[in-house]
């Protein structure tokens, strides 16, 4: 009887919490014209200061995967990865492209008895030919929170990785859509 009261106080307290979900915040510093053909979008591998490989790695190959899946609604050509670490790209070169890059910090995971609280924060910006500085950047932060009856850490580590990577390409293919 008292694990049915404290789960149903546990389900409440989430819906409730649920209302007051961040959403993705964009700074726009210069217009982005999204009728603009772009033949590539270059995507440099994101920076991850003090998170599990086996929460960033993920996200960025499936930001990526849903960027291409989703390319026919922009008039984007392709998204490619870049292999080299941005500070190893050619400054002539890099400043004629259009690319994306980021950051994912500040991933903490709370475990009590129970339940744990999972968050983590982003970062992308899109630079276009010519400009010194990002034509946009988005911060994305996403939380989580989990009854261990309900699901493990890894299944629920997955579920915010997804969430955090569709946040963050949702963010680009609505800024790239005509």
């Amino acid at each position: 009887m008292k694990s049915g009261w404290y789960s149903s106080l546990v389900i409440t307290a989430v819906l409730l919490l649920q209302g007051c979900v961040v959403k993705p915040v964009m700074t726009e510093y210069t217009a982005l014209d999204p009728q603009l053909e772009r033949e590539s979008v270059y995507i440099m591998p994101f920076d991850a200061t003090l998170v599990p490989p086996d929460f960033s790695e993920p996200i960025f190959n499936q930001f990526v995967d849903i960027l291409n899946s989703r390319r026919k609604q922009t008039k984007v050509g392709r998204f490619v990865i870049m292999k080299e670490e941005l500070k190893e790209i050619e400054p002539v070169w890099l400043i004629k492209q259009v690319y994306i890059s980021g950051d994912i910090w500040g991933y903490v995971e709370k475990s009590g008895c129970c339940s744990t609280e999972m968050k983590a924060k982003s970062r992308i910006y899109l630079y276009e030919p010519g400009k010194k500085s990002q034509t946009f950047d988005v911060f994305v932060p996403v939380e989580h929170y989990f009854d261990h009856d309900r699901g493990s850490i890894t299944t629920e580590k997955e579920r915010l990785g997804k969430k955090l990577a569709q946040d963050l390409a949702d963010s680009i293919i609505r800024k790239l859509t005509p």
